[in-house]
């Protein structure tokens, strides 16, 4: 089988990690001949490192490969990227994540790697991105674009964008939106472990979500929406699973709003997806998005779903079907739409059982690890290989 390298920046408890780690992991299994390069940092996030070890993937580390702009520890990378490239050839590199895209497309194009594919999981370019740093990346872009075989886009937006963007030509991009794992037992027993581990009393309602806790993320803004609810219905529970560089000032701002014995900070846990089934229904506060996996978890454990209507995420949830979607800043209606659901346990039960239906049949890991197969298999067979 041929020989394949996945490389991403960091080996983190996020979406992109994941997909890469069950990518890598799939075609081990089947196989291939396949290795996980990354970065040494992690992150309060929580690392994925241990559940590479569990899959019998190889990982090796790229020191001077970091998340951060260094000129100097990026020119090092891209060095040490080309000569293990040119010492141990590929047949394919995969990268995914913005540096690790950039630095490990130019080293395999310069090592004359045959298929070199780059997974688009969001653009660097972010709303909260200044302006000159959107320039430069943007132009970082365009030039490996040049360099790259083909373009995976998590979602149809993550596309747009990239060619709005004026990135790479439409027949590069193959749009595969990311898939879940069969999700865990949802029964009552479930249930009540779940809020047995959160320490949630059963009789409460809960809203809750999963993910960092972070500026896209938006959990300051999540809570400052919910403060009413909360203050109104003291029945009802707020649960953040997750971690990031904003854990101590979300923490402040719940101490400050009177309602912290509502509000559950759970930090990481690594069976997260099980612990859904404590939620009655799942909330987004995202401002931008690629294509959120955890929607999808969410989904298919029978919860309705409150977003902000961004990129990936109208993807996902149908709008009045399997959740609601609101525009970003209009806080109100997200609070109207989430105060509806808590009210109304029937319309949880069916937007929840119309979403599982919908993240199952169309959202599932088997289908997009069959897509990439297949796209591996007509990139090599087009070279030859």
């Amino acid at each position: 089988m041929a020989k394949v390298c996945h490389l991403i920046t960091r080996l983190i408890l996020g979406g992109a990690q994941r997909l890469a780690l069950e990518t890598a992991a799939h075609l081990r299994h089947e196989g291939w001949d396949v290795q996980l390069w990354t970065g040494p940092q992690t992150g309060p996030e929580g690392s994925l490192h241990a559940a590479a070890r569990a899959h019998g993937l190889p990982v090796r580390i790229i020191q001077d490969l970091v998340r951060e702009v260094s000129p100097l520890r990026d020119l090092h990378a891209l060095q040490e990227l080309r000569r293990r490239f040119t010492r141990e050839p590929f047949d394919i590199v995969h990268t995914h994540s913005s540096k690790a895209g950039i630095l490990g497309r130019l080293a395999a194009s310069y090592a004359r790697i045959p298929v070199r594919i780059h997974s688009v999981h969001g653009w660097s370019m972010t709303p909260a991105s200044r302006a000159p740093a959107r320039f430069i990346y943007t132009h970082l872009e365009r030039i490996v674009a040049r360099r790259t075989h083909t373009l995976v886009a998590v979602s149809e937006a993550v596309r747009d964008a990239g060619l709005a963007a004026g990135i790479g030509r439409r027949e590069q991009y193959e749009v595969i939106h990311g898939g879940i794992l069969p999700p865990t037992s949802s029964d009552a027993d479930a249930r009540v472990n779940a809020r047995r581990k959160l320490g949630v009393a059963q009789d409460c309602v809960v809203i809750g979500t999963v993910g960092r806790l972070d500026d896209a993320k938006d959990p300051l803004g999540a809570l400052h929406g919910a403060i009413p609810l909360l203050r109104a219905q003291p029945n009802l529970r707020l649960v953040f699973i997750g971690d990031g560089q904003l854990r101590s000032r979300l923490e402040y701002a719940i101490e400050c709003s009177g309602c912290g014995g509502q509000v559950v900070m759970a930090g990481l846990h690594s069976d997260a997806s099980a612990l859904l089934a404590a939620f009655d229904l799942f909330f987004l506060s995202s401002r931008w998005e690629g294509f959120p996996l955890v929607v999808i978890e969410a989904m298919a454990a029978r919860l309705p779903v409150v977003a902000y209507n961004v990129a990936g995420i109208r993807e996902a949830v149908e709008d009045g079907r399997t959740g609601f979607l609101t525009q970003p800043g209009q806080e109100s209606q997200w609070r109207k739409h989430i105060r509806q659901l808590v009210e109304d346990p029937q319309l949880r039960q069916r937007m929840g059982q119309a979403g599982r239906s919908r993240a199952l049949s169309r959202f599932g890991m088997d289908r997009m690890l069959a897509e990439t197969g297949r796209l591996y298999q007509r990139l090599l067979a087009s070279r030859g290989i």
